[in-house]
């Protein structure tokens, strides 16, 4: 469903049926020839062996926020960012794969291509493999999308090279990332910064934090004991870390970033959103909220169930 206040169903249609989004925009002709083109596929297994009944079909939250992305990405270029604030429950996985397989071929108006590499940023493996079974079911030709499981020469190889059109890196080389496409300025990069990082704590973090070179701005190290300041990252460090990583190099008229996260910061809703002249504050520029999720049902309300101990004991 299209969602109403931030929850499910769809908002009152003066002019009709509250479903009639779905013959006016999800059946019109080219949407759906589209839909079976380039969204509807069949999962595989870990063999590569397609799986019996498993097709996918994007839900609405996913198939609008894919082509927002996309329309806007090809009137406005490179240079700009995002901000995609879906739920956990919300298919984040499949939208990313969708929306780097779409960018990856973008043209703009004059039919030149708005970005010459997408580079999908995460440290979840299992996101790595999703991506890449799902672009494969589009994408026949061998080399077009990428994952560097080799170290930094693999991935400023991949970056310069002609090949990859998609480039799936992890969390750890973002710094790396911005440096080097800083450094070819005649080529356009989209990155997708997959933000599902922020439950992560210990080493991925503290590597993290010394690629950005972004300590924990709430403790100073002990100089007489030598501390490395704080070795565990909390979540909300991590997003300051890559929030101050992307402030500090500035815009990049080069670099369009699609940043993905389920609980935004106010100042990753400042870096990533847009400005809202009646609000007065920033936007997420695509919304599905967790109150839409619990009420579809796609994730468990976790406060429903939850009892203080304090009432716990007197009852």
């Amino acid at each position: 469903n299209l969602g109403r206040d931030k929850g499910a169903g769809n908002p009152a249609n003066p002019h009709g049926h509250r479903t009639s989004y779905l013959w006016e925009r999800v059946w019109q002709r080219d949407a759906w020839l589209d839909l079976l083109a380039r969204f509807v596929h069949v999962e595989k297994d870990s063999l590569g062996a397609k799986v019996p009944g498993r097709v996918v079909f994007p839900r609405f939250h996913q198939w609008d926020a894919v082509l927002a992305l996309e329309a806007a990405a090809k009137a406005e270029g490179a240079g700009h960012r995002y901000l995609v604030q879906h739920s956990a429950g919300s298919g984040k996985s499949n939208t990313i794969a969708w929306l780097a397989h779409r960018l990856s071929n973008l043209h703009d108006h004059d039919d030149r291509k708005v970005f010459d590499k997408v580079v999908v940023i995460t440290d979840r493996v299992v996101l790595d493999r999703q991506l890449q079974e799902t672009i494969g079911s589009f994408e026949h030709a061998q080399g077009v999308v990428e994952r560097i499981d080799a170290g930094s020469r693999q991935l400023a190889d991949a970056l310069a090279g002609e090949q990859a059109r998609i480039v799936i890196t992890t969390l750890q080389k973002f710094g790396f990332v911005l440096d080097k496409v800083t450094d070819l300025p005649e080529r356009s990069y989209a990155v997708i910064v997959d933000e599902a990082h922020s439950s992560q704590t210990g080493e991925a973090a503290k590597e993290l934090r010394r690629v950005l070179g972004a300590p924990d701005p709430d403790r100073e190290p002990d100089s007489d004991r030598g501390d490395d300041p704080d070795p565990d990252l909390s979540p909300a460090t991590i997003d300051d870390a890559l929030a101050r990583a992307v402030a500090a190099r500035g815009r990049q008229p080069n670099l369009s970033y699609f940043a993905f996260t389920a609980t935004p910061k106010g100042k990753t809703l400042e870096l990533f959103g847009r400005y809202d002249q009646e609000s007065k504050r920033h936007e997420p520029f695509h919304l599905y909220s967790m109150r839409q999720a619990i009420e579809e049902r796609f994730i468990e309300d976790v406060l429903a169930s939850y009892t203080t101990y304090e009432t716990y004991f007197h009852l």
